[in-house]
């Protein structure tokens, strides 16, 4: 009985989130950091593609930069990897740098990210990157070649793209 009230909660406060009252959203985002789950992701994200109030979009970015469970991580990768979502990537990346979650075996993604996306989110991408640690060298050397052919694209990214694959072989080599 107790994991179908658990559930309930968890369907009313995503109704909540995705309610055009305020009150309603300030309320459903209030519990989330106590009795938050996963699924409250997505429509969190959504959040910032509708109009808010200031209340609304502050304590939307408190509770998205304030994640401290790793199951937080499959749906936000989720919408990295949606490219109908991509508007939403700076804010996705912005969160799992301020929560600290571990991303690192995503790194591939990440790169493509750099790779395509516009210079904000793109720094948003090395933030992530230089605050993870990585184990894995073959990851590492894969997204280094992957770089090698990005760094090769004329515009307002190149520096910063360049600076990317020099953080990667930093962390190779340990010196990051």
């Amino acid at each position: 009985m107790e994991e179908k009230g658990k559930s309930k909660r968890i369907e009313e406060m995503i109704a909540d989130l995705r309610s055009k009252n305020d009150r309603r959203v300030i309320g459903a985002l209030k519990k989330v950091p106590h009795e938050g789950s996963p699924e409250m992701i997505e429509p969190m994200f959504d959040l910032f593609s509708e109009i808010q109030t200031k209340d609304v979009k502050i304590l939307l970015e408190k509770t998205l930069n304030n994640l401290k469970d790793t199951n937080c991580i499959i749906p936000m990768v989720g919408i990295l990897r949606d490219s109908k979502r991509s508007a939403l990537h700076k804010e996705v990346l912005n969160s799992i740098w301020q929560s600290g979650l571990d991303v690192a075996e995503e790194l591939p993604l990440l790169i493509d990210i750099a790779a395509s996306s516009d210079f904000m989110t793109t720094v948003e991408v090395v933030t992530v990157i230089e605050n993870l640690e990585f184990d894995n060298d073959t990851l590492l050397t894969d997204a280094i070649a992957r770089m090698d052919e990005v760094v090769e694209q004329q515009g307002d990214k190149q520096a910063l793209l360049i600076s990317l694959r020099q953080l990667l072989l930093d962390k190779l080599l340990g010196e990051q």
